[in-house]
């Protein structure tokens, strides 16, 4: 009898080689991907809540069970603990009535392929370690590349567009400093400016504490009545910094800006950065997507002079949260922001022998396949199929702007550029009202100051958002303020 006995050896192997059964796996992930399919289709149909609120105080006493020193689901417990408490508690991404940030209803075979990069786990510190993953990647930074008019692109992924931020205006700062500021430090020469749109995203603020210049190394430049940079009053900024002994590192255009969706005259900054050869980054996270669209690609012109762009895959380009891309005009730049030695990483000689080693370039060493979900949308859809996304949301934007401009109760701040629009309904408190919304599952919208007032803010970020969604919102909102 004891000699039938399994070890202890023996048990731990067996539950080891349970954790990685792939028959286990086969099943799990084919219920798995029938009970998202119903969560899809049920969100797609917009019958249900955006949201069912319930206050995080409240929310977080159902997760407070100690560590689990042992298993307490088995697969099948899995799926229903996603089925009836995970999956009802989150904010309902591909609901029509979803018109808060900006975040994609991303496509579903994009999310697939997230299965696959989980699974594969490519760690792509060098290409060895991700050698398909790699390949990929450059493709698709390439393609993104061409949208924007570049021939000789180079850049890298990066998990949301504050990291990319970060990289490209590292770049600008080792290149713009007649020192090198990666090995001696921000302290060794004169103080660094970066003049950026009042409003720029935080996370270039944040980039600026985070290299050491300071947060009040961001000179905030004027905007205009339409959100957009003021260039006179750029133009300003750049001669009180020269005035000041300060080095202006990089100039900072938004193509798409958080609070209104503004795109600054790219053209008019572009040409005034060469001319006084400042680094022109511009910030597309939100609104490069736009030059996929013959229709509103235009309102970019001039994204061909900046030296660097940051745009978001998981905005415009339908992708999951999170994928962001920096790209550099000039491949020499784009090995500027890190350049330092690890020779357990890196045995190149020179920046050409690194060219496949993605780490070299970025803040990242391991970092997931993020290439594999662009390049199947970009292969399955094409370009015209993502445009399609583009121009819908474009348009439907522009529908809710013409319905609140012909509302007597309702007061719109400006016509959207991209696909946000920011509105007051007359007589009520903003801020009150888009709580009593969200609360009341209705409908999911933010808000933000501007001019010294409150304005409720949608984003218009699902193409299956109709106009009955939109007149929806609108008697929501009359109903909720009285």
């Amino acid at each position: 009898m004891h000699n039938n006995a399994l070890s202890p050896a023996d048990i731990a192997d067996s539950r080891i080689l349970g954790m990685f059964d792939p028959q286990q796996f086969r099943n799990t992930g084919h219920a798995l991907i029938d009970l998202l399919a119903d969560y899809l289709a049920t969100n797609m149909e917009g019958t249900g809540k955006v949201i069912d609120w319930v206050p995080p105080h409240l929310a977080e006493l159902d997760w407070l069970a100690p560590l689990p020193q042992h298993p307490v689901l088995n697969p099948t417990d899995l799926l229903e603990r996603l089925r009836h408490e995970i999956l009802p508690g989150t904010l309902a991404i591909h609901h029509p009535h979803n018109l808060g940030h900006q975040v994609a209803a991303p496509l579903p075979l994009a999310a697939l392929c997230d299965l696959v990069a989980a699974l594969a786990n490519q760690a792509m510190a060098v290409y060895e370690t991700g050698p398909s993953a790699t390949l990929l990647e450059r493709q698709v930074i390439r393609w993104l590349g061409e949208l924007i008019g570049w021939k000789n692109v180079e850049g890298v992924l990066t998990s949301g567009g504050a990291q990319a931020n970060l990289t490209a205006l590292l770049a600008a700062r080792q290149h713009s400093a007649d020192w090198d500021i990666w090995q001696k430090g921000v302290s060794a020469g004169r103080p660094l400016r970066i003049l950026a749109s009042e409003h720029a995203h935080y996370s270039i603020s944040r980039a600026a504490g985070i290299m050491g210049l300071g947060a009040n190394a961001v000179v905030k430049v004027a905007a205009d009545a339409e959100g957009r940079m003021d260039i006179a009053a750029l133009q300003q900024a750049h001669r009180e910094a020269i005035e000041q002994g300060t080095i202006v590192m990089a100039v900072v255009a938004t193509a798409g800006c958080t609070p209104t969706g503004s795109v600054d005259p790219l053209s008019s900054v572009g040409a005034y950065c060469r001319q006084h050869n400042l680094w022109l980054h511009v910030d597309g996270a939100h609104g490069a997507s736009a030059l996929l669209s013959p229709i509103y690609r235009e309102a970019l012109s001039g994204i061909e002079y900046a030296d660097s762009v940051v745009w978001d895959g998981h905005k415009l380009l339908y992708m999951p949260a999170a994928v962001s891309a920096v790209l550099f005009q000039k491949p020499e730049h784009a090995n500027e922001a890190f350049a330092q030695e690890a020779s357990y990483l890196f045995q190149g000689s020179s920046h050409g022998d690194e060219t496949y080693n993605t780490s070299y370039r970025t803040l990242e060493c391991t970092k997931r396949m993020m290439g594999l979900k662009l390049w199947a949308a970009f292969s399955l859809y094409g370009r015209e199929g993502i445009a399609l996304l583009v121009e819908r949301v474009f348009g439907t934007a522009r529908l809710l702007a013409q319905k609140l401009e012909q509302a007597e109760d309702f007061e719109c701040l400006m016509p959207p550029q991209t696909n946000i629009v920011c509105f007051r309904l007359r007589g009520a408190d903003q801020a009150s009202l888009r709580s009593a919304v969200i609360e009341a599952g209705a409908f999911h919208v933010t808000q933000v100051t501007l001019r010294d007032e409150v304005w409720l803010r949608t984003t218009i970020m699902n193409p299956l958002t109709t106009e009955k969604d939109l007149d929806e919102l609108l008697e929501t909102l009359r109903r909720r303020a009285t």
